[in-house]
């Protein structure tokens, strides 16, 4: 005999993907008190403690609790699979991450065409870092999320989608602007506005270090637009990867977007998934067709001249 309910593994499913009852209340639209006591009721049941609650923090999944949570993640979605009508057209929830620097170029485009596509797919954003992205997939509380692999994300499935090449951007009208192609040793003598996303951070760095030279960091910055920002109106130059469609920075100032010289290792986007193989393969796989179209078309002006 069965002595669970169905709701009490989405109650739980909620608070394992949110990290804590009172956001997986919130996401739910129901009472704190019903997501804690369905959790109490099934630790009850299996005998097992499925989190350990963190001070101010959450929940998050012991051991059992991640075994759990993954069965009654793939019980769920044969449930809704037995709710749903029988058709041809593809229904159903995805939650995609998105790291922040990648989002505001791909990510509306790849959601738009998706939807016209197949509009019985309903998406859910999250944008985060790659720390927190990954994270979020180990613990199955994203479906698939588009990211840099930056070596870091082995505990999830990879799948190439294309190599951004980093390239130069200076002030418009600046000396250096002048030239079709710059080394990083003449933008090592310039201030330098870096982008401080951790991951993101080492990577250009290492860029300068592989050059032989150490670049002087005038100011840093999480966000694209303001390192962006700050390059058009004087304050440094920077390495970027992901290019915008206009080289207009938010506060309408132009600027110059440089090809680099050298031996230089690019920025490889991916898809990455749980490593567990119950997710919405169906699902998933649209997105990821929509996203590798997205990205055939990206223009190649600043690929990295070897000689």
């Amino acid at each position: 005999m069965i002595h669970f309910s169905l709701r009490q593994l989405e109650y739980f499913a909620a608070a394992a993907r949110h990290g804590g009852a009172a956001r997986a209340a919130q996401a739910l639209n129901v009472s704190q008190p019903s997501i804690s006591k369905a959790i109490a009721e099934l630790e009850d049941l299996w005998g097992e403690q499925l989190f350990v609650r963190l001070h101010a923090r959450g929940l998050e999944l012991t051991a059992a609790g991640t075994v759990r949570f993954r069965q009654a993640r793939a019980l769920l979605r044969q449930a809704d699979a037995l709710v749903a009508p029988r058709s041809a057209a593809l229904e159903g929830q995805l939650r995609v991450g998105c790291l922040s620097t990648l989002g505001p170029r791909y990510l509306p485009e790849v959601l738009a065409r998706l939807r016209a596509e197949h509009p019985g797919i309903a998406v859910q954003v999250e944008e985060g870092d790659t720390e927190t992205l990954t994270r979020q997939l180990e613990r199955g509380a994203l479906d698939l999320a588009l990211m840099y692999d930056l070596g870091l994300a082995r505990s999830v499935r990879l799948e190439p989608v294309a190599d951004l090449w980093p390239y130069a951007l200076l002030p418009w009208g600046h000396a250096l602007a002048e030239r079709g192609q710059l080394r990083l040793a003449e933008l090592a003598r310039e201030p330098l506005i870096l982008i401080n996303l951790a991951h993101s951070r080492a990577y250009f760095l290492s860029l300068f270090h592989a050059a032989g030279v150490t670049p002087h960091i005038a100011h840093e910055s999480a966000s694209m637009e303001m390192v962006r920002a700050m390059v058009a109106n004087g304050l440094g130059v920077s390495v970027l990867t992901t290019r915008p469609l206009r080289d207009i920075s938010a506060d309408g100032k132009r600027i110059a977007c440089r090809a680099l010289r050298g031996t230089l290792q690019p920025q490889s986007v991916v898809l990455a998934y749980p490593a567990e193989e119950d997710q919405q393969p169906a699902l998933t796989g649209a997105m990821a067709q929509t996203v590798r179209a997205s990205f055939l078309r990206q223009p190649d002006d600043l690929k990295p001249v070897t000689s």
